[in-house]
């Protein structure tokens, strides 16, 4: 396969107010570079997010704390996971985890684990068993 399949975790959510912010990143193995597929606020006090694709983004910023490989992804099944829609960053990551496993793009049962982590923090992310956390830290 020519790419990874990843979630990126930025900021570390122990602030319950402030939770961890999520996104996709597809990227090839080798590069320090790929598309990040998230949603940003785009309105606090409404609640707008709006779907934010941001492509060859670096993978290492000061906001990130850790990504989780999931798989790894075709040029065809690539573009499939660039399609998103408007919500919350933790919402829309695991919405979108449960369309990939449905089309056998991930593990079975991936989201059965994430449905727990939404709105916890990062570091309880990466304790959690059979997570494949690496810290960009």
């Amino acid at each position: 396969m020519a790419y990874e399949l990843s979630i990126e975790i930025f900021g570390t959510g122990e602030d319950p107010q402030h939770r961890s912010h999520w996104g996709f990143v597809i990227h090839r193995p080798s590069s320090l570079v790929g598309d990040l597929l998230h949603v940003k606020v785009i309105d606090l006090d409404r609640l707008w997010y709006q779907f934010e694709p941001r492509m060859n983004t670096p993978l290492r910023t000061m906001q990130a704390v850790g990504k989780i490989k999931l798989g790894d992804l075709n040029e065809q099944q690539r573009q499939h996971a660039i399609q998103g829609w408007e919500k919350r960053c933790q919402d829309w990551v695991y919405d979108t985890l449960l369309s990939l496993e449905v089309e056998e793009l991930v593990p079975s049962g991936t989201c059965h684990i994430w449905k727990g982590m939404v709105g916890k923090s990062a570091r309880a992310v990466q304790a959690t068993p059979g997570v494949n956390w690496m810290s960009l830290k």
